[in-house]
Formats: C-alpha cells, structure tokens, sequence
C-alpha cells in the first residue's frame, strides 16, 4: 500500500506567491498542497474542510491576526501541527518570536527553491529544520533570555536596603555618600555592598552597577 503523501497548507496574502508556492511544492511529487489561503480565517476553513494538515507553511505578514499570532493559536489547539515560516524579514526578534511561538522554521523569502522544498519534506518528517544561520541567532537569543533569568533570581535574592544600596551604587555614588543618603554608617554600606557582590557573582563595583543597569535598576545619578 502506497504511504500518503504528507499534507501542506499554504497561507500567504499575495495570491502570486501563493500559487507559486503550490506549484513548487506539489512538483517535488512527495508533498500534497490540501489548499492555499490568504488569511488566518480561510486557514481555520481549510482546516475544517480538509483535515489538519502534517504541516504549514505560513507567511509572517498577513492580514487580521498576523503569522506569528496565528501560529500562536495554531500550535495551541494542535501542536501535532509543524509550522514554517516564510518572511521577507530577517531579525532575530521577529525570528525568536516566531519560534516561541510554536515554528519549528524560519525561511526567508529569497530561500532557493529546492531549499524551501527539502525545509518542508523535512518538516512533514518531524526532523529539525533550522539552517546554521537562523540556529546560531536562536541559540544566541536562548542563551541571552537564560543570563537574564539567572540574573533576576540573583537580584531577587538581595534584601530591599541591599536593592536600594545597588542603586545607588549604580548612579556612581561612592559609599560615603550611600551611607548619607541612606542614613546609615559607612561600615554598613560597606558591608551590604560585599553581600551584593557576593549574591551577585561579581567582585567590583562596576559589574555590579553595569548588571543593575542592564535590569533596569540603575539610571543617572540624582540631582539633589
């Protein structure tokens, strides 16, 4: 018994491409094009026409509820359902976003043909589909969303005077003035600017302020 072709979706606002879409897609003699559609409500309407299909290739802008939107939507009430996207953009928030969102692929739109076609047989495969470049900035933008988690635990741990303490410490007060403004002696400053370092792995003064500043803690120093 023949195995059944893997079904494709297409949904793309620009009725050219669409059909361009499909055409190159049903070439490749291994994937069924079920429909193309221009927007989320005619997606919704395929899907119920013809089934859920084993994957969708979905433009990043489209009308009404946008690409990423969609796959949001889509992914929650049938994550079974492989999404790649298709965009004329390429930064890597509208990228991250998109795989946040349940994509398992970005391609771009100037992607060469037989790329696009082998990203969607191997998506309909469930086999992982990124390409170097779109990995390297995912990775990159994972690995900056774990810094950021791992500094807030951090900052989390400081003690509310010890908040205040870094601050101010981040406005370039010295601990004199720290000590003045906060009403306290200068060997308890100093003493909460050593636990500070201590919680936050850092070992001057500096580090620390460039890391209350990267969360929004710090600002400049306040006119008196």
């Amino acid at each position: 018994m023949a195995r059944e072709k893997p079904k494709v979706l297409i949904v793309d606002d620009h009725p050219v491409l669409r059909e361009g879409l499909r055409q190159l897609l049903e070439a490749s003699k291994t994937l069924r094009v079920v429909a193309a559609v221009g927007d989320g409500e005619e997606m919704w309407k395929a899907i119920e026409k013809h089934g859920k299909p084993n994957v969708v290739l979905m433009d990043v802008e489209i009308p009404g509820q946008d690409g990423i939107a969609l796959t949001a939507t889509l992914h929650e009430r049938a994550p079974e359902v492989r999404v790649v996207m298709l965009s004329a953009f390429s930064d890597s928030e509208r990228i991250f976003s998109a795989l946040k969102a349940g994509a398992v692929g970005y391609l771009l739109k100037n992607v060469a043909p037989d790329e696009l076609r082998a990203t969607v047989e191997r998506a309909a495969e469930g086999e992982p589909i990124l390409s170097g470049e779109i990995a390297g900035r995912v990775l990159r933008e994972f690995e900056r969303e774990r810094e950021e988690d791992t500094l807030r635990e951090e900052l989390t741990g400081l003690t509310p005077r010890e908040e205040e303490v870094l601050k101010l410490l981040a406005t370039g007060e010295s601990n004199r003035e720290i000590a003045k403004r906060l009403f306290l002696s200068e060997q308890t400053v100093k003493n909460h600017v050593a636990s500070i370092f201590r919680k936050l792995h850092v070992n001057d003064r500096t580090k620390a302020a460039l890391l209350a500043v990267k969360m929004g803690l710090g600002g400049e120093r306040e006119k008196r």
